[in-house]
């Protein structure tokens, strides 16, 4: 049996809330603007979290995030610190509501 996960994208340009709940950071891949880009993802709703990974590329090159198993958030996602970026590509899955995490 093949299950079905549904999954949420999206480019982010900007310090941004992708998830207010628990949910696993899938991906990402991070497209610097100039010679340098830097991102930082927290478990929580704001800079405040407990950080997950710095994204950080020092030349114009693509800086990719893709852990052999989803990163678990239990207090949700954000992106912040976005700096010299043309823009960093993301997938999660939001966790649904009354269904605990599997490790």
């Amino acid at each position: 049996m093949v299950e079905s996960k549904e999954y949420s994208w999206r480019w982010v340009t900007a310090d941004v809330l992708l998830s207010r709940r628990a949910c696993e950071l899938v991906y990402a891949k991070l497209t610097p603007a100039t010679a340098a880009g830097l991102c930082i993802f927290y478990d929580g709703e704001n800079a405040n979290g407990e950080e997950i990974i710095q994204l950080e590329t020092g030349g114009l090159y693509n800086c990719e995030f893709a852990p052999p198993k989803p990163i678990y958030c239990r207090r949700g996602l954000y992106v912040g610190t976005v700096t010299t970026v043309e823009g960093i590509f993301v997938q999660w899955r939001e966790i649904p509501q009354g269904i605990g995490h599997e490790d």
